[in-house]
């Protein structure tokens, strides 16, 4: 795996001012909008597009950055990668409750050493229980990112032992991976925050292009481990056995 590629690659495409200009002024109508709420969707679309280049790094394209031509297309795409998200992170907001409680029982338990012992303990086990769930999530992710790019489906997000398996399977590339995303993350926002030095005025140019920039560094590295997967798959098929089915793309 080329991992710095992930970092550069849209600056080889012929055509990547306009892609990723068209890319910016997404993001930018998002923070522009992000008060009324509708701005949300402008990420909706640009997860959509993200998972685009994921699947084009799969499938080893020289130019894995898509042409903005499917509007309706990225934003499916984008919404039930969100959905998949946000369901799978479900469970960690769950964990707020036993926090909640220890939290109120803490604070009612005044001098009684025992009970403040009760609410510590209710209140660390369910911060326990939230970070392990999002760690877990976390490495799922790229699973769930490759299988969505291959099929389109919101189901195949929720194909456990499907996603386990190719975790399982990539489990290095995967950690470096996640790893490189949080860093991607700390340069967006850093080149972000340049903005400010421009009396907030360069906040509406730093922004929209680190924010593409970050999403485009996610779909690229997450496509790298799944080329590399499905190239392992495709090299211990024995050489008469018929081709590796992919997963039902859909429509």
């Amino acid at each position: 795996m080329d991992f710095g590629k992930a970092f550069v690659f849209m600056f080889e495409d012929p055509e990547w001012v306009r892609k990723f200009g068209i890319g910016a002024l997404v993001a930018l109508a998002g923070l522009l909008l992000s008060p009324i709420l509708i701005g949300l969707l402008a990420f909706v679309f640009l997860a959509g597009y993200s998972l685009d280049v994921t699947r084009n790094v799969i499938k080893r394209e020289q130019y894995p950055m898509p042409e903005w031509n499917d509007w309706g297309g990225f934003f499916v795409k984008g919404l039930k990668l969100t959905v998949a998200i946000l369901i799978w992170s479900l469970p960690a907001l769950l964990t707020t409750f036993p926090m909640l409680f220890g939290s109120i029982w803490m604070g009612n338990a005044e001098n009684n050493g025992g009970a403040a012992f009760g609410g510590i303990f209710l209140f660390l086990c369910g911060m326990c229980l939230a970070i392990l769930w999002s760690l877990f999530v976390t490495v799922i992710s790229p699973a769930i990112y490759v299988r969505m790019a291959q099929t389109g489906d919101l189901a195949s997000a929720f194909r456990i032992g499907d996603l386990w398996s190719f975790t399982t399977r990539n489990l290095g590339n995967i950690i470096i991976a996640v790893v490189l995303t949080w860093v991607a993350g700390l340069i967006a926002a850093a080149v972000g925050g340049l903005g400010l030095l421009l009396c907030g005025v360069g906040v509406l140019l730093t922004i929209p292009v680190a924010t593409v920039w970050q999403y485009l560094v996610i779909g690229h590295l997450y496509g790298q481990v799944g080329a590399v997967d499905r190239d392992a798959r495709l090299e211990n098929l024995d050489i008469d056995s018929p081709a590796l089915p992919e997963p039902p793309a859909v429509a």
